[in-house]
């Protein structure tokens, strides 16, 4: 039953993309380990423990989410369409590349739509609880500072791939 809406496999196939093609070494990679892992926690922590606070921005940050989460359902639908368009094409070397960059970019693409979900759900029920604990306010604080962290470095990661891709079949 819960099968059905299991989300794990995507965020376990995004980090599997966070590596380099060229390597035989499997995992993430140490600078993207560094990127999408440690640079978010270090922010999270810093901005979450010298007192950022939400309460101004969560009607806009509400907005920007769902709209860039609505952008992105759009975009898995194009880049689906590419992918069954290079099934169909010849097989050649840099053709097995490119499927695998569009692959990857599904991938990231289907993150960041479940981070925009758990983001605008964490930004609703923080904006409904007036009366935090310090410590609650702070785990808050740190959840939404990593997840929207992580949800702009993700999209910048599509953004860079799409780009690539597009590129290459201008060229």
């Amino acid at each position: 039953m819960l099968s059905r809406i299991n989300f794990f496999k995507i965020v376990k196939d995004h980090f599997a993309t966070l590596n380099n093609i060229n390597s035989d070494r499997k995992g993430i990679s140490y600078r993207d380990f560094f990127l999408f892992i440690f640079f978010p926690i270090v922010v999270s922590l810093y901005l979450s423990l010298n007192g950022f606070d939400f309460n101004r921005h969560l009607s806009d940050l509400i907005t920007a989410i769902s709209i860039l989460g609505g952008f992105l359902f759009n975009l898995l639908a194009i880049i689906y369409g590419l992918m069954d368009k290079l099934q169909h094409d010849v097989k050649e070397s840099e053709n097995e590349l490119k499927k695998i960059f569009v692959k990857q970019i599904h991938v990231n693409i289907s993150f960041n739509i479940l981070l925009a979900i758990i983001l605008v759900t964490l930004l609703i029920i923080f904006s409904q609880i007036q009366c935090f604990s310090a410590a609650l306010k702070l785990t808050f604080n740190f959840l939404l500072l990593f997840f929207l962290s992580l949800f702009l470095l993700t999209i910048l990661l599509v953004l860079n791939r799409v780009y690539v891709i597009m590129k290459k079949d201008n060229e």
